[in-house]
């Protein structure tokens, strides 16, 4: 009986560095079972597992470039974030910060997740035209492709839930993040429009927290260059989800589709940065 009774003891005298090394290749949600495992575990895996295994992972994730969340922190100093152990397991399963959030933004895959309110009155162009390519900017990750509005007055919009990345409520009060939204818009070179961005972000019971609007008209024969409208909504404690909406119609009214182009929308949810003091880190 003495056996059975000690046979947990070898592992329970492995120095905390070890036992820290090797639960930090367990798959994040296989982390969370063993916290229950013993009190050892628990704060072992709270205070050192998540940001070892985060710290590590971020040399090899996204083909080498390392986690979007991580991406305004050296690697080196990922371990001396004072973050929350629950903060480094989102980033782990789901990497939701400093990432852009809006699907399909260019019109890549055509209208897949974007809600169109006239089905018939958008179409997409490959590449622009009748105004310049579209600017070498992150924001369009290589895509060539825009929506173009026409004489009629188009719109759409989509719906970015937080908690779908794990932006929970927990985590959402803990960081307090900003959230950054953007986008871009132009006119052909012979005909004017009108573009409109809303963004509007609510909380979990569906109440209005916060709305950003932006209106601009171009003329005819304008500049025709590329423009970003953006804006920032600060300390986003109760944030649950936010609605992108943009609308574009040409102000010649001529048939066809010579209005507003959009492209390279961006919702992102920014990491707030704060170092451990030294004595911690």
């Amino acid at each position: 009986m003495d056996v059975f009774k000690n046979s947990h003891k070898p592992f329970d005298l492995l120095p905390d560095e070890m036992v820290v090394n090797t639960l930090s290749f367990i798959d994040a949600d296989t982390l969370l079972d063993c916290r229950l495992v013993c009190k050892r575990w628990r704060e072992l895996i709270d205070a050192y597992v998540f940001q070892e295994k985060a710290s590590r992972e971020n040399e090899f994730v996204n083909n080498g470039r390392g986690y979007y969340s991580f991406s305004q922190v050296e690697s080196s100093s990922i371990r001396k974030l004072e973050l929350p152990w629950y903060v480094f397991y989102v980033i782990c399963k789901y990497d939701p910060f400093n990432r852009n959030l809006v699907k399909n933004h260019c019109g890549q895959n055509e209208y897949k997740h974007w809600e169109r309110y006239d089905h018939s009155l958008w179409i997409i162009e490959q590449t622009p035209q009748g105004s310049p390519l579209l600017p070498d900017d992150p924001d369009f990750d290589g895509h060539t492709s825009c929506f173009v509005s026409s004489f009629r007055l188009c719109s759409k919009s989509q719906r970015i839930i937080f908690k779908n990345y794990g932006l929970n409520d927990t985590v959402m009060k803990t960081l307090q993040p900003e959230i950054s939204v953007s986008e871009w818009y132009n006119s052909r070179f012979d005909c004017g429009c009108k573009y409109v961005l809303r963004a509007t972000v609510f909380d979990g019971n569906g109440e209005l927290i916060e709305q950003h609007n932006y209106n601009d008209v171009l003329p005819q024969w304008g500049d025709n260059i590329w423009t970003k409208a953006s804006h920032s909504f600060k300390n986003q404690s109760n944030a649950s989800y936010l609605i992108l909406y943009h609308s574009g119609v040409d102000t010649q009214f001529w048939a066809g589709h010579y209005g507003t182009k959009i492209s390279g929308s961006v919702v992102k949810i920014l990491l707030p940065i704060k170092f451990k003091c030294a004595a911690e880190a």
